[in-house]
């Protein structure tokens, strides 16, 4: 597996989330990847626009969220029209960097409803306009069943027609079962 990027550790005090013009090594470990994930992408014969990326790791405290929301962010900055989804439907953390979002329907209401339209529960974020923010949703207590859904599959289909990336914020692997359905 080749390595895309190497992520910097931040101390408690340092700042977990890039800003715009920001120039600091964390801000630029992110670049990195952003422009290594392009030639991996190209390579691959993929068109610019609708990628969906996952970022996933073994176990919970890894920092899949702060990966997550800082390569986002790095793909907002650059003009991509981008969406960050909270896929981990048991443990959901985005409510970490986008205050509110916990108390937002999400994924997760969306796949038990048949009313609910997925374009009236993805919101700007408060972060950057060109980041949209899925949130988790409810904590349900099946959740790897309604990984398992039709309507499921039929989602990331509905999302990567309206966003260039979709950067997905998943459960760890080897943990629960979710993201390897999803």
């Amino acid at each position: 597996i080749p390595i895309v990027g190497e992520i910097p550790k931040i101390l408690n005090k340092e700042n977990e989330l890039i800003t715009k013009n920001d120039r600091s090594i964390l801000s630029e470990s992110f670049r990195i990847l952003h422009t290594n994930l392009q030639y991996l992408l190209v390579n691959a014969g993929i068109n610019d626009g609708g990628n969906i990326l996952f970022v996933t790791s073994t176990v919970k405290g890894e920092g899949k969220t702060f990966a997550a929301f800082n390569l986002a962010l790095t793909l907002a900055n650059s003009g991509k029209k981008v969406l960050i989804m909270g896929a981990d439907l048991r443990n959901p953390q985005l409510q970490r960097y986008e205050v509110g979002s916990k108390d937002m329907l999400g994924i997760s209401d969306y796949l038990v409803s048949k009313d609910l339209e997925i374009n009236n529960l993805i919101r700007t974020s408060n972060l950057h306009n060109n980041l949209d923010l899925l949130a988790s949703g409810s904590i349900p207590p099946n959740p790897s069943e309604l990984w398992r859904t039709e309507k499921a599959q039929s989602l990331f289909e509905l999302l990567k027609n309206d966003y260039d990336y979709v950067v997905v914020d998943t459960a760890p692997v080897m943990l629960v079962t979710d993201t390897f359905l999803i």
